[in-house]
């Protein structure tokens, strides 16, 4: 949520342009491909004062299949999905079938917390674990997939409390919004699907927009969500087909997209850059909510003790920001951004210049936020924010590693460290690129990374440990003694070698 409330911020610095044709060539002037890459792998709407300045689309909705994304695809919304579920409820507030002030407990049997509201559970104010709160569940079963309905059940058995008393602290928590889905469905007779569909996207005009569940159809139209699950993989995989040796992060990639993929409140959401665009035209208007609901929705919700919590400013950013009831606020500026493994999402809209920006990256979204920042200032006539766009040495390395070996991957690695314009090289990118080799049974190759990073990193204490890790999986106990004692002696403290040391000295 942090990044996103800075990247709301941004208008805080800009102008409006004069000349919208001069906005469209300086928009299309950002999107230019940077050594054959896109800006971004998806879509874009920008708008201003009701209409649309620019819609593209860039990249792959089917990487593997080279089917292109197009201003049309549709592609989960994740955690943007939470305004709408704020919506349903205020709707319902409206319709005096819910208070935002009255115990969770009073509309659902069983819910353990007796002090938390339905506000706490919009403004992320009620303490509650996030995605955490079914590690044990998953942990008892692998297979088992997570519903709405085993959220209270999970809360009633999780042993550790509340992180706070309700109200007096923010957290965020997917929780909170899984709960106000059930909450939906309780006070309206009808499934969270059916009552979005008949009450939040019908008024609104979103024809393309619905709420994916078991019994969704396939949609031709949906985009894949894709992702780099290696370091020495260079072409983004459809998340659900990755396959990999490393138990651990194979256990993480499943709890997030496999486990935890079907929950509804706070994700799964399925729209289009256009219909949420509709979105924003269709609140602006009011023909969602009274104005007082808007107001409370995207005013800073306020703690017990009648603070405010604000997100410390950074650049390219300067005020502060915070959450209201599923809105995230800063200053005149509302929005909400969303993450899920393989799609980052952005809504972006400028109460006083009404600006719209709807934004997706179905390859993990690197640089997203960033990217939204850039847009919206050249929208508004200032610079474009810097963003990353060289490729990753220690990626490339990794590929050519794999494919044509290490003497071939050590040329090419000089190569590339003597041309920074267009290579990025960092000592982090090397080791996680060794242990991705060492963790997925490429044992021999995962020596290569972190011998370099030593050569480049002769100070670095942590390279020494990480290389003699290699080493000992490689059999080569004395050098990784040797390695291990020479991290030793650049960091005292490091117990994990000690402990290394004399399991290798037995």
């Amino acid at each position: 949520m942090a990044r996103m409330k800075r990247l709301l911020a941004l208008a805080l610095f800009v102008t409006v342009t004069a000349n919208a044709q001069t906005t469209v060539e300086r928009l299309d002037a950002l999107f230019a491909p940077f050594e054959g890459e896109p800006y971004l792998n998806g879509g874009v709407l920008v708008a201003e004062k009701g209409r649309i300045v620019l819609q593209r689309a860039f990249g792959d909705a089917d990487v593997r299949a080279h089917i292109a994304n197009t201003i049309d695809s549709r592609f989960q919304i994740a955690s943007m999905a939470k305004v709408f579920t704020s919506t349903a409820v205020l709707q319902l507030v409206e319709k005096r079938r819910l208070a935002l002030d009255t115990p969770v407990a009073r509309y659902l049997t069983g819910f353990p917390y007796p002090n938390i509201t339905v506000r706490h559970l919009l403004a992320h104010t009620s303490g509650l674990p996030d995605l955490e709160l079914f590690e044990s569940l998953a942990a008892q079963d692998p297979s088992r997939i997570i519903r709405n309905s085993d959220v209270v059940p999970a809360l009633v058995a999780w042993k550790q409390g509340l992180a706070f008393t309700p109200g007096t602290k923010f957290l965020y928590s997917n929780t909170n919004y899984m709960l106000l889905a059930l909450l939906i469905e309780r006070a309206s007779g009808m499934s969270y699907a059916r009552y979005l569909e008949r009450f939040v996207f019908a008024p609104a005009g979103m024809r393309d927009t619905y709420v994916l569940t078991d019994a969704t159809p396939p949609d031709a139209r949906l985009v894949k969500n894709h992702i780099l699950p290696t370091m020495y993989e260079t072409t983004p995989v459809d998340v659900t087909t990755v396959k990999l040796a490393d138990a651990v992060k194979m256990r993480h990639i499943h709890y997030e997209t496999e486990t935890l993929g079907h929950t509804l409140g706070d994700q799964n959401i399925i729209s289009t850059t256009l219909d949420l665009y509709r979105f924003i035209e269709a609140w602006k208007r009011g023909a969602l909510l009274k104005k007082s609901s808007m107001d409370a929705a995207t005013t800073p919700a306020r703690l017990a003790d009648g603070s405010v919590n604000y997100d410390e400013p950074g650049p390219p950013f300067a005020t502060h920001c915070s959450y209201g009831l599923g809105w995230e606020v800063c200053a005149d500026m509302i929005g909400h951004s969303g993450y899920n493994r393989g799609i980052a999402t952005m809504l972006y809209h400028n109460v006083e210049r009404d600006q719209t920006v709807v934004m997706y990256d179905n390859t993990d979204g690197g640089e997203l936020g960033r990217k939204l920042a850039a847009i919206v200032n050249v929208l508004n006539g200032k610079p474009p924010v810097e963003v990353e766009r060289r490729k990753s040495l220690a990626r490339e390395y990794g590929r050519t590693l794999m494919a044509e070996g290490a003497a071939a991957a050590l040329i090419a690695h000089n190569r590339m460290r003597a041309d920074p314009t267009h290579y990025l090289a960092t000592t982090r990118g090397m080791n996680i690129l060794g242990y991705d080799l060492l963790h997925n049974g490429h044992t021999a190759e995962s020596l290569e990374p972190f011998r370099i990073n030593v050569l480049l990193n002769p100070n670095d204490a942590n390279v020494y440990d990480s290389y003699a890790e290699a080493l000992a999986a490689n059999g080569k106990t004395a050098d990784a003694i040797l390695m291990y004692e020479r991290s030793l002696e650049l960091d005292a403290k490091n117990e994990r070698a000690k402990r290394a040391i004399e399991a290798l000295r037995r």
